[in-house]
């Protein structure tokens, strides 16, 4: 029976290879004693309980193996978080990278003000008027996608974020849209046929240009790795996708009336931008998120809600789901940077 008991412990012990090696370290001497003391009590009463040992043993393992590799991921991560939410500030951007942050959405703030001018059907037969129109949609096409390929040259520093989420969901809508009367340097644009395919053209040229550059996709995975180390960027960026949600949102109503809206909108859109770049703490990034979003979300369902009002007699249960969309909107955008800043405040607490 010492064969049996020798044998077993060797295998036990290989078994144990399979823990952390933090774990190992600590505990692998205990287990196998504690584990050959059970085997020579189990064959004082017969071969049944050796069996009946063993099962148990195999059954617990799995479980036993995951739970410590769990314990050592959230070891891990609370010494992550212990040194992101240590007194020193985290690194602060420079003015240029606010600039360059902040651009797509001072771009699509000006084309939203532009677009609910009340003359606009006069002013665009004007020449330098659409060629300010069709220039200003072609950068509004192309500086996403150009912000997307320079951030994933640059391994995708905080200000690129909206890029990446713009120049996707642009494409996204675009596809399914034409732009009747658009011309690039007097050249029309499609006419009224759908973009297609063809929207995704500035997107597909910036990854190919992106990775001729960078000749990895290491980029790529930095994207996700730093989306996992701070979520509150994906909140931002998805926050570029407010202003397509807005142009949608105030379609086919009267330009006065969204005009008043879109100037102090295209404030709100570059102000989120330019405070979440600048702030040095994660409360300040997650406020400028949080009052950005929920400004121009709330404000969007209740302007429109207010307009088919008065002018449609839409029913008051028609606006209450606008409201209840606008508030699901926000809640999914904004999820990501409250659990960032509760995970932070929780690591803050077990290492103090």
């Amino acid at each position: 029976m010492k064969f049996v008991v020798s044998s077993l412990t060797h295998l036990y012990a290989k078994l144990i290879h399979l823990y952390p090696v933090r774990f190992r370290t600590e505990f692998a001497e205990e287990m196998q004693i504690v584990f050959r003391d059970s085997l020579n009590d189990a064959i004082k009463d017969g071969t049944r309980l050796v069996v009946m040992l063993c099962l148990r043993e195999l059954a617990a393992f799995p479980f036993s193996v995951l739970r410590e590799f769990w314990r050592e991921f959230e070891r891990k991560e609370t010494m992550m978080i212990h040194e992101k939410v240590s007194n020193a500030p985290e690194k602060t951007v420079t003015a240029g990278q606010v600039i360059i942050g902040s651009l797509p959405f001072f771009l699509f703030g000006l084309i939203m003000i532009l677009f609910e001018l009340p003359n606009l059907d006069t002013l665009i037969t004007v020449g330098w008027f659409a060629s300010l129109v069709s220039t200003l949609f072609g950068m509004l096409l192309i500086l996403p996608a150009i912000g997307c390929s320079v951030g994933w040259v640059q391994n995708f520093p905080r200000w690129s974020y909206p890029y990446s989420g713009m120049a996707f969901v642009l494409a996204l809508y675009i596809r399914n849209a034409s732009t009747p009367g658009l011309n690039f340097f007097g050249i029309p644009i499609f006419g009224r046929h759908l973009w297609g395919w063809r929207a995704w053209i500035p997107l597909g040229v910036a990854f190919v240009v992106a990775l001729m550059v960078s000749r990895s996709f290491k980029p790529f995975v930095k994207l996700f790795a730093n989306l996992w180390k701070d979520w509150s960027l994906l909140s931002y960026l998805m926050a570029g996708f407010l202003p397509l949600i807005v142009i949608i949102a105030f379609d086919e109503m009267d330009r006065l009336y969204s005009l008043y809206f879109m100037i102090p909108f295209a404030v709100l859109l570059v102000g989120m931008a330019a405070f979440y770049l600048l702030g040095p703490y994660i409360r300040q990034r997650v406020l400028a998120l949080t009052v950005g979003i929920l400004a121009i979300l709330a404000a969007t369902a209740l302007g429109t809600s207010s307009y088919w009002l008065e002018y449609a007699g839409t029913s008051l249960q028609g606006a209450g789901r606008t409201l209840e969309i606008a508030i699901t909107i926000a809640l999914i955008m904004l999820i990501p940077a409250w659990l960032e800043l509760l995970r932070r405040s929780v690591g803050r607490l077990r290492t103090t």
